[in-house]
Formats: C-alpha cells, structure tokens, sequence
C-alpha cells in the first residue's frame, strides 16, 4: 500500500496537495513528521536503535518514536499510532502525551513521562523499524548529539540546510522537568 502525504511549504503551511511518500523523499519535499520521547521519573529516555533494514540511518540510535504525518491526519494521532506500531505501546489517553513545540515548521514534538519504569522487555519492537532498545539518562544524551556521536542520527545530513530537532530547546526542557547534578 502506498503511503500518501501532505506536502507543506516552508513556512509549515499546507501545499494543498498529497505525494506518496517515496516521491516526497526523492524530491526532497517539505512534509510533517512527529517525535515522541519517552522518560521515566528519574529523567532517563528510552531511544531506539533503528533496524538494519532501513532507507536511512539504518542502524543508528534515535529518538523513541518518530513518524510521517500521513495525508489527512493530525500529529497526536500519528504519535499515537507510532507509538503502538513501533513499540508496542499504546496510549488511550492523548492528554498523557505532552506537546511541547514544533521544531522548524516540520517535526511535533512529544513527551510522554511513565508513571512507573518499564523494563525493555514489556516492550513490543516492529522489527522493521526497531532492532533495539535502551534507557539513557538525558545528560548522556545531550553528551552524545553534542559531541555528534557517530552511532547516533547526526543533527542535519550534509545535503540539508536544516536540523532535524531542536535538541536544546529539548534538553532545556528536561532539565526544568528532571533538574540534576549529573
């Protein structure tokens, strides 16, 4: 089945218009995606380690969930069903999943903080997309993406002029919600 999205401008507004997915990436068009990072209370991330399979980054660490906006959804939505799609995880309550910006017109990006931490192994991967999974305190991660750890999804790809998150302003975020001396 061919995954039709919707085309957006730069300045995030709608083109009015669908493209399969495919054609959206080999034309490099603009186009909406969400990121849902998970955290436990004591300020650690859950990120994935994408499957060998992949287009892109194949193998690389990443965010906890991301996804397209596909034609004709909205970005809680989509969050929701990436989260139960690629993790096993599913969330009936949207109010659970904290927006907290949009980063470059592009990416809605979530936070979604359990009540209680869960091993890795109640975790259900889509092995098409996840290989694997691990809990990382935010400060390492920071450590990591700014250091542009190899093993991690680089910030921009050479070929693009913009970032694929904002991970300051993330980071600023965890750090008021999980302050530490770490």
């Amino acid at each position: 089945m061919v995954e039709y999205i919707d085309v957006i401008n730069e300045d995030g507004s709608p083109a009015g218009y669908s493209l399969p997915r495919s054609e959206i990436h080999s034309k490099g068009m603009w186009h909406r995606v969400v990121h849902v990072w998970l955290v436990d209370t004591e300020g650690n991330l859950l990120i994935q380690q994408r499957s060998a399979n992949k287009e892109s980054f194949a193998s690389y660490w990443d965010i906890s969930c991301a996804g397209h906006i596909e034609a004709g959804m909205n970005s809680i939505d989509t969050a929701i069903k990436e989260l139960d799609e690629e993790l096993g995880l599913h969330i009936t309550d949207a109010s659970k999943l904290e927006y907290l910006f949009t980063y470059n017109e592009l990416a809605d990006v979530y936070l979604y903080t359990f009540s209680k931490h869960m091993e890795l192994s109640e975790f259900k991967l889509q092995e098409e997309e996840v290989q694997a999974l691990k809990w990382l305190h935010y400060t390492k991660l920071f450590e990591m993406v700014s250091r542009n750890d190899p093993t991690f999804v680089p910030l921009k790809r050479e070929d693009q002029t913009y970032e694929f998150c904002d991970y300051k302003k993330f980071f600023e975020t965890l750090e008021k919600k999980f302050p530490c001396a770490n």
